[in-house]
């Protein structure tokens, strides 16, 4: 058994009973105690896992992938890890770490990315989307416009796709 497993399990049991106040107070203590070096940024993977909530997802998988980096640059191990947390459906809030990848603007991500956004529920999009609204980055809006494009080749598009071109509309408008 993996030593995640059974930290993910008490998370999950405890989850319903702790308010989502406490749960962001928590994730702070842990970035904090995380950028300190008194815990291992491993820990901040029962949030980015864990969780439901969008912001405790979001921002533990940024932490998570910030942690050890250099400079301006992500942990590699790290991001490896979250793109499989995408690619094998592992978070309880897939769209919020999709969003949070997508949020680092680095092309070469978004291109690591781009298989799996054909993968995401109606849901998941409504997220990425909602995240993507707000950043007028050239690599985000690259990344939409290129999603826009391939589901234009799609013969059923879905209703959700809807939300693609809204989401790009509002990041050209941030970028201006």
């Amino acid at each position: 058994m993996n030593t995640i497993t059974p930290v993910l399990i008490d998370y999950w049991q405890r989850l319903p009973g702790i308010p989502l106040d406490s749960r962001r107070r928590s994730l702070d203590e842990a970035r904090a105690r995380v950028r300190a070096d008194r815990e291992h940024p491993a820990s901040l993977v029962t949030f980015a896992l864990g969780d439901i909530d969008e912001q405790v997802v979001f921002e533990a998988t940024i932490a998570y992938v910030s942690a050890g980096a250099k400079g301006a640059r992500i942990h590699e191990p790290a991001l490896e890890d979250a793109i499989e947390w995408v690619r094998r459906s592992l978070a309880l809030n897939r769209g919020a770490v999709f969003a949070a990848l997508l949020s680092l603007a680095d092309p070469a991500l978004n291109e690591r990315l781009a298989p799996y956004r054909l993968t995401l529920t109606p849901d998941e999009i409504a997220i990425v989307c909602r995240r993507a609204s707000g950043d007028g980055r050239k690599a985000t809006r690259e990344f939409l416009r290129n999603w826009i494009e391939l589901l234009a080749g799609e013969e059923a598009v879905p209703p959700e796709a809807a939300m693609i071109p809204a989401a790009l509309a509002e990041t050209r408008a941030r970028a201006a």
